[in-house]
């Protein structure tokens, strides 16, 4: 299934966060060792077509859905179609961006961010390799759509943390979007920063490549970097990571002071979108209550204003995230400012391009107009 959600009076608002999440259990995650600044982008839309969902089954044994019903569904406004006879995807009618640079818009009062910050949380177990591989497809295209979507000067900050908790020994399986381990199990799986299991992107910290813990790009300079940092660091993050996938927690995580090490100057306050991005396959097994995680965004966000700066989206398991067993990750990338842009991860390709790509850069970009610059 695909979700779309759109926010209040015809405006479409979405948060950017990828996490991938799988149901095996992984190897010991690879580490690297550095600080920086990554690069990558998006694609344009399919058609999207609306409707009820229809019930899905799941494999006893597996828990792995089958989703019987159409292939979107959507809360709240649809997205308006701009007319013409380009039947190459959706396009969002936003109307004129309303920034101080715009010499045609109003200038009476500053106005817009200066910043935005994609946190993506990407699944490292087990069976994530095409999912890891089918975004970075995506991401280029995304990065061009993101930087025509946003004033010039805007500065983008983009990082990736993974799922996993813990680095050793671990299997777990669910059934009905349920996960069969006891509670122990679980927080035997989950080790809180600032403990340290050593792993490459774990526990919320930002996954290190070529020497940087994130890309920093000013809208004004060329992307190619940042695309190709951010295509390869995805892969990357491979499928060695627990199967205990934890992608909530690990979105708190990465605003929680107790992962500065890797991860300080990354989110920005004042004047700044952050966008989280979730990629996962699998439930979350996050054992903390999930308000826990979006206080620690929150926080991070005081001087901007909150959940009012922060954004949700994410490719995710279609049938458990509607699933009432399993009702953790949903219920965190609808905590934010907006109704989240989400899809199924084992949707086709196009599905892919829908979330990351236009359509989310067009959110950003709305969200961003509302957004006050720093004093």
């Amino acid at each position: 299934m695909r979700t779309v959600c759109s926010s209040h009076a015809g405006r479409v608002c979405v948060l950017a966060a990828l996490t991938l999440t799988v149901a095996a259990c992984g190897d010991d995650a690879s580490t690297t060792g550095a600080t920086g600044t990554p690069t990558t982008a998006p694609t344009t839309l399919p058609p999207l077509t609306t409707t009820d969902d229809s019930a899905g089954t799941t494999d006893p044994g597996t828990g792995s859905g089958t989703d019987t019903g159409a292939s979107a569904t959507s809360t709240g406004n649809l997205p308006t179609t701009t007319g013409g006879s380009d039947t190459g995807g959706i396009k969002l009618d936003l109307g004129q961006p309303d920034f101080p640079n715009d010499p045609t818009g109003d200038t009476d009062a500053a106005k817009g961010c200066t910043a935005v910050d994609l946190l993506f949380v990407i699944d490292n177990s087990a069976s994530m390799g095409q999912h890891q591989e089918d975004l970075s497809a995506v991401f280029p295209d995304f990065v061009d759509a993101i930087i025509d979507a946003l004033p010039p000067g805007t500065d983008l900050h983009v990082g990736l943390t993974t799922t996993s908790f813990y680095d050793g020994g671990c299997s777990e399986s669910t059934v009905n979007c349920v996960s069969q381990s006891s509670e122990q199990e679980i927080l035997q799986h989950y080790v809180a920063p600032p403990a340290s299991t050593n792993e490459n992107g774990g526990q919320g910290r930002l996954f290190e490549w070529q020497g940087q813990h994130y890309f920093s790009l000013d809208t004004d300079e060329d992307p190619s970097a940042l695309k190709s940092w951010f295509t390869a660091a995805a892969t990357a993050a491979g499928e060695t990571g627990c199967s205990f996938e934890m992608p909530a927690a690990a979105a708190g995580w990465a605003a929680d002071p107790a992962t500065a090490p890797t991860n300080d100057g990354f989110i920005r306050d004042a004047g700044a979108v952050l966008v989280v991005f979730v990629l996962t396959d699998e439930p979350d097994k996050s054992p903390e209550p999930v308000s826990q995680w979006v206080d620690k965004l929150v926080a991070a966000k005081q001087a901007c204003g909150g959940l009012d700066c922060i954004l949700a989206s994410g490719l995710v398991p279609g049938f458990c995230y509607d699933n009432p067993g399993d009702s953790t990750l949903k219920t965190f990338l609808q905590s934010f400012s907006a109704p989240p842009f989400t899809g199924d991860i084992d949707g086709n390709p196009s599905d892919y391009a829908m979330v990351v790509g236009d359509a989310l850069a067009g959110v950003i970009q709305e969200k961003c107009e509302e957004i006050e610059p720093p004093a």
